[in-house]
């Protein structure tokens, strides 16, 4: 357990964040007729652009902040028991 929540915990959490950033900011799996001022990489959150990417982004932060405090707190939790 003190494995896991040492190296696999937050490596899995950085993997989500990392995979769930690529489809946010690369849009590889959307394609766009017309490249907006976001697509080109003007600006980061165009409130135009809400759609599937800023799902995963928004899900890829929370879910990887989430496990990673999760674990820390588990780690924390089993040191005091001992």
């Amino acid at each position: 357990m003190r494995f896991y929540l040492k190296w696999i915990n937050p490596i899995v959490a950085l993997l989500i964040l990392i995979i769930c950033s690529w489809l946010y900011f690369g849009g590889y799996f959307v394609s766009f007729g017309d490249k907006s001022p976001f697509l080109r990489g003007k600006n980061i959150i165009d409130p135009a652009e809400m759609n599937l990417q800023m799902y995963f982004f928004a899900k890829g932060l929370f879910c990887s902040s989430m496990l990673f405090l999760f674990g820390e707190f588990l780690k924390r939790k089993l040191r005091k028991e001992e």
